[in-house]
């Protein structure tokens, strides 16, 4: 039983091989999840203005 505890933790410990990304991926990442938080509160803080634009006309031909 210990001994199969111990396999557990080794094979969590371990970092799976196609898993893990460069410096310049995080950034871009980090700079996308940024992004999208700042339209996001953009969009919940102006609930109206939001609204307004989805229900205005449509511009005639």
């Amino acid at each position: 039983m210990k001994k199969r505890i111990e396999e557990i933790a080794n094979e969590k410990m371990a970092e799976p091989e196609g898993k893990l990304i460069t410096r310049k991926e995080a950034i871009k990442k980090t700079a996308y999840i940024a992004v999208s938080a700042a339209t996001m509160m953009i969009l919940l803080s102006n609930p109206q203005k939001v609204r307004a634009a989805e229900t205005s006309p449509a511009a005639p031909n």
